[in-house]
This record gives structure tokens, C-alpha cells and sequence, in this order.
């Protein structure tokens, strides 16, 4: 079973006041300058191929798509992490200081179980928000003693499409991503890695609400069943603030969802740092993360539907649990967490 923390008496703070960051005056120009810089590289590409004269793309983007998509396929192997980028680069460090990013230590069980020899998991983490800005900038406060053993073997499922865009597939390589691609993480796996996973994917991006917290979990097992077939223990994840990092909008809510299971394309109406699209609010966030579940099956590598089932059930319960350990401390205690 699952302990609850200890309650703090916030009686008298409001739950807005709780839920908020308080950057600086500094890290709020450095950390939306942060987003619109990715932003503007993920529209490079097609600026230098379309605006710019041809010989632009022809010097510049051909060698770098022959480069990348041909000879240099990091992401479909171990990725090319960067520890000491990823820690101390000033624009990461900016943005962790613009949303108050922090880590809640992890449970005891965990911890122990992390200190085994060739310990490995699959984390699996919640909710997708509008775009998943913490992702990138979490990924250098797990060297600060979150997983101490395993940190150098955590790899994080990232979508195909982040490997095409210059800068942002460097970003991604850096932080420890790697190709989505059911292959690749089985691969992993095989290899010893740890790797992180947002089941809800382009789904929950879509359905994200403000003030509403949600995941796209209920037909989402492919992790469930990877998990079974390697015998890995799963470790759920909750990212609290992500949920209200824009002010989202239902409009045009049908073509979009036609876009996305067509297309692959998600595309949210979000207004976040002063309005802007792709900079979000300073909502304080906090990622919490529950104790490891192990799963057995009756033959190895080949999980019944019945087992995969409970197991995924097994799932949904600790991360509700999670969620409800955590959200009166945090300033979240009117919510309710709702499994779609």
C-alpha cells in the first residue's frame, strides 16, 4: 500500500499563492527567452529551405539531413547524453529556477531497490501538458542524487519527429532522449538502460486543461506489455504544475484531434508568459514518484490478457495514489485526478 505524507496546515495560504513560482526578475527574461529559442529552431528548417535562397538549403540543410537521418542515428541506438550540459547550462538552469522545478525525494522502496546491481525500470510519467516543457529541463537535477546508480543508464522515449528538426534533435540527444520506436526501447532494455516513458503521448498532449488534471491512460498497455515481456519493474511518475502551465482552449477541438490521429501532428491553442504560445506560466512544479511495481506471469516473455490487464489496473491505482499522496501538500487538494 501506498503512504500518505505527512499534511502541512495551509489553512491560510491559498492554493494559487501555493501553486506558483517565484522567479526572479532575471530568470523570467532568460526562461522565456529559453522557449522562444526552441520555438525558433523548430521553425529553421523550414525558413532556410523555403525563404531563404536555395543554395542556403542545399550548403546547409542537405549535408545536415544526409548527416543525421543516414550515417548518424544516435537516437536509434544509446543516444549521446551530455550530464555536465544538461546540469549547468545557464538556459536550463533558468528555466528550472522560471517554474520552480524540483524533485521530491523518492520512496525508500525505490531507493533501495536502486542501489541493486544492473537494477533497471521503466518510468513511466504523467501528464503530457500542452509540451512537455519540463522534460527537457528535468533531466539535469536527476544527477543530484535522485537515481544515484542508474542515472548514467536512463534513456527517455521521445517522439520520431524531434530527430528531424536541427537544434531541437541535438537538445533531445543531450538530455538522453531517444527514437520512441518499440525496437529501440526493447533494445534498451536488453542493454541494462532504464528508460523513461509518457504513455499518454500526443493524446494526453491534447486533452490538456487548465486546472484540470488528466492523463490519456485507460487504452494505453503497450508499456504494461513491455514492462511483462522483460520482466522490469515499472515505477509510476506524476509532474505536479505542468497540468497549468497554459490557459488551453477547446476551439477547433474536432479538426485538431482529425489533425492528430491522421497527421501525427498535435497542435494545442495554448497562451501561457504573457500570452505567448510556447512560454509558460511560473507555476511551481514538482515531480513525485511512487514505489516500483514488480509484475509476475506464468510464462516468461508472454503475458496473458488477463495478466497484462491487472497489471495495468495495478498501474492506474498507484498512479491515482500517487497523485492523492501528494496533492494537499502541493496546493492540488481540490483536484481530483481523472483517467481517460
Amino acid at each position: 500500500s501506498y503512504s500518505t505524507p505527512k499534511k502541512e496546515n495551509m489553512s491560510t495560504t491559498p492554493k494559487e499563492v501555493v501553486r506558483q513560482a517565484n522567479p526572479s526578475l532575471q530568470d523570467k527574461v532568460l526562461g522565456c527567452f529559453w522557449s522562444h529559442t526552441i520555438a525558433v529552431s523548430v521553425l529553421l528548417p523550414f525558413v532556410l529551405l523555403f525563404l531563404y535562397p536555395r543554395q542556403v538549403g542545399f550548403y546547409f540543410m542537405l549535408p545536415y539531413y544526409t548527416i543525421t537521418l543516414i550515417f548518424k542515428r544516435d537516437e536509434m541506438r544509446d543516444g549521446g547524453r551530455w550530464p555536465r550540459f544538461t546540469k549547468h547550462a545557464w538556459f536550463f538552469r533558468s528555466m528550472r529556477a522560471f517554474v520552480g522545478l524540483t524533485i521530491h525525494p523518492i520512496p525508500k522502496e525505490l531507493a533501495e531497490m536502486e542501489k541493486q546491481q544492473n537494477a533497471q525500470f521503466i518510468i513511466a510519467f504523467f501528464p503530457h501538458g500542452c509540451w512537455g516543457d519540463f522534460r527537457l529541463i528535468m533531466d539535469g537535477l536527476l544527477y543530484d542524487g535522485v537515481f544515484p546508480h542508474v542515472v548514467g543508464k536512463v534513456r527517455v522515449l521521445a517522439a520520431s519527429v524531434l530527430f528531424r528538426m536541427p537544434l531541437v534533435r541535438e537538445f533531445a540527444l543531450w538530455t538522453g532522449c531517444v527514437d520512441a520506436r518499440r525496437s529501440v526501447a526493447e533494445k534498451l532494455l536488453d542493454n541494462g538502460r532504464t528508460i523513461m516513458v509518457m504513455p499518454g503521448g500526443e493524446a494526453e498532449q491534447l486533452i490538456t486543461e487548465y486546472g484540470k488534471e488528466q492523463v490519456y491512460l485507460s487504452k494505453r498497455k503497450g508499456f504494461i506489455k513491455l514492462a511483462l515481456r522483460k520482466e522490469v519493474p515499472v515505477v509510476p511518475m506524476y509532474v505536479f504544475g505542468c497540468s497549468d502551465y497554459y490557459r488551453t482552449s477547446n476551439f477547433l477541438m474536432g479538426p485538431r484531434k482529425w489533425i492528430m490521429k491522421n497527421l501525427q501532428v498535435c497542435l494545442p491553442f495554448a497562451a501561457g508568459f504573457l500570452g505567448s504560445p510556447i512560454c509558460p506560466l511560473p507555476v511551481k512544479t514538482t515531480v513525485v514518484f511512487g514505489k516500483p511495481l514488480e509484475f509476475k506471469i506464468k510464462e516468461a516473455g508472454n503475458p496473458t490478457r488477463d495478466e497484462l490487464d491487472q497489471a495495468h489496473d495495478d498501474f492506474v491505482k498507484a498512479l491515482v495514489l500517487l497523485f492523492d499522496g501528494h496533492k494537499d501538500r502541493l496546493g492540488y487538494g481540490d483536484r481530483k485526478l481523472h483517467v481517460i
